[in-house]
């Protein structure tokens, strides 16, 4: 470390950009071979489980659509990892 200005707190719970995962948004976690949709609820740290799907793709395509326009989703590549990406889902034209 260099003398004068102190090293800056980093929060490695997400990366850089986004936000916090808030109530209702939709989780995605890689678990055992398939993935887990998941349902943040109130707490903030818990989810309620919504099912899963055999692929990333299949389960990203139901979490937002479960996760419509008010709520985000967000990628837990890997169980156990405190690092998660969120998602930006398609806009689907009617």
């Amino acid at each position: 470390m260099s003398k004068g200005k102190p090293a800056k707190e980093r929060n490695r719970d997400h990366r850089s950009g986004d936000r916090t995962i808030l109530e209702g948004d939709m989780v995605v976690t890689a678990v055992a071979g398939h993935y887990a949709i998941g349902q943040m609820t109130a707490d903030g740290t818990t989810q309620e489980s919504l099912g899963s799907r055999p692929t990333r793709a299949a389960a990203l395509e139901e979490a937002c659509a479960l996760a419509g326009a008010k709520h985000q989703v967000f990628l837990y590549p890997s169980t156990g990892t405190p690092v998660h990406v969120r998602f930006v889902c398609p806009k689907v034209s009617k």
